[in-house]
């Protein structure tokens, strides 16, 4: 497992230079919003992915869940470097201090104007693709080209991989994430086969029913069920017999599900939670968010966990249990902030143990945000 204690992130989006030490297992990204707390979560997905392009549109696509657009896809990719960048000398620069050694991340590389024609033909469209472009849409008359280089280091490893891609290309996908990382988005669970870590692991399968008993408590059941059509359909079964497809239950109960079964797969890894309150009311926060963090150690899984909400972070901490007077802190609380210099601006951090932020409450306030 790759266990990260510090991190640096060098003109990503917002952030020109950030630099956090002394993580834990429970990390706490807390701050207003467009504060920088995705971003963070993007930093540390680059650094365990692939050196290609296509694995820098999934991390893109995250924040499109439920509309990804491929057509945007340059856009968003430029947006990744911070706009007060030199066109001609564009960088991003991420490194951290890990178990496993040194990490880096550098994406270099320069933007230029072209002739719309000359872009089509250095796409990394296919010939079809280019063919077809040709007949359906007008070719601009200039477009866009980024050339650059994907620099990566692990330990004693190193990868360099030369880029290209304009604004008429779609980018690519890339193949399945390396194990390292595992990513939850806010809205991830409307769309996700919620079982298929599960079903098969009775352990882990008797646990969720415990937990969806907290929402529902006539759950008996969770299993798929073949319908007339070939398909299967994510089921609950009550104690009374009956059916229900997931579809039928409201996304606190899915979003729990997704979260969980996103913790199996982080076996080992490290899991990253973005809004982990979405979908969930708050008063089943003291009652899952234990679950989550016991499950978390018990499968080795360091979390870093992105939330703006107050309610979410008093719960948080009460998984400290300060009050016992526990010599080992097991949460770290990164504040994160975007402050104004001249004509710029950058995220800035704070970053402090949950017994800190537990014991000053009264003199944080909802500053711990902010």
């Amino acid at each position: 497992m790759a266990f990260i204690n510090s991190i640096d992130i060098n003109q990503f989006r917002g952030i020109r230079q950030l630099n956090i030490t002394n993580l834990s297992g429970i990390n706490l990204l807390v701050g207003d919003n467009n504060s920088g707390k995705t971003s963070f979560l993007e930093a540390v997905q680059l650094l365990f992915s692939k050196p290609q392009l296509g694995e820098v549109k999934k991390i893109i696509n995250q924040r499109t869940v439920l509309n990804p657009d491929n057509n945007s896809f340059y856009t968003s990719f430029i947006k990744m470097f911070n706009v007060e960048q030199d066109k001609e000398n564009m960088i991003i620069g991420i490194s951290a201090h890990s178990n496993k050694g040194l990490m880096e991340f550098q994406f270099i590389g320069s933007e230029k104007t072209i002739v719309g024609e000359d872009a089509l033909e250095m796409s990394t469209l296919s010939a079809r693709q280019k063919n077809i472009y040709k007949m359906s849409s007008v070719i601009p008359e200039t477009a866009k080209v980024f050339t650059g280089k994907i620099i990566k280091h692990t330990g004693k490893e190193s990868h360099e991989n030369n880029i290209r891609c304009t604004s008429l290309d779609t980018g690519g996908i890339g193949g399945v994430a390396k194990k390292e990382v595992h990513y939850v988005s806010p809205f991830g669970h409307l769309r996700y086969d919620l079982l298929q870590n599960i079903v098969e692991n009775q352990e882990y399968k008797k646990l969720v029913i415990d937990i969806l008993r907290k929402f529902d408590s006539a759950i008996a059941d969770i299993c798929y069920i073949k319908t007339d059509d070939g398909a299967y359909v994510e089921t609950i079964i009550t104690n009374k017999g009956v059916n229900m497809p997931f579809s039928v239950y409201g996304d606190g109960m899915k979003r729990m599900l997704y979260i969980v079964n996103k913790l199996f797969a982080a076996s080992d890894s490290i899991l990253m939670i973005d809004e982990i309150e979405n979908g969930l009311h708050k008063k089943y926060y003291d009652v899952l968010f234990p679950v989550v963090f016991e499950l978390a150690k018990k499968l080795n899984v360091q979390l870093f966990i992105a939330t703006h909400n107050i309610e979410v972070i008093q719960a948080i901490l009460e998984y400290g249990k300060y009050e016992e007077n526990n010599k080992c802190d097991p949460i770290r609380v990164i504040t994160l902030k975007r402050i104004q210099l001249d004509n710029d601006s950058n995220i800035v951090a704070r970053n402090v143990t949950g017994k800190y932020v537990y014991e000053n409450r009264k003199v944080f306030e909802f500053e711990v945000r902010l």
